[in-house]
């Protein structure tokens, strides 16, 4: 376990990290939003 303040260095990577986390739950949302269009278009929807 790193205890140590962050430096900059590491500072300076936070975005590019929380875009590459948030990138395959975007992916997700969309992937399960055209399987629930799929299933209702089957007569499986809600």
């Amino acid at each position: 376990m790193n205890s140590s303040p962050p430096t900059p260095t590491r500072l300076g990577t936070q975005p590019r990290l929380v875009s590459e986390w948030n990138s395959p739950f975007a992916e997700s949302a969309k992937l399960e939003a055209a399987i629930k269009a799929n299933l209702e278009g089957l007569g499986y929807g809600e």
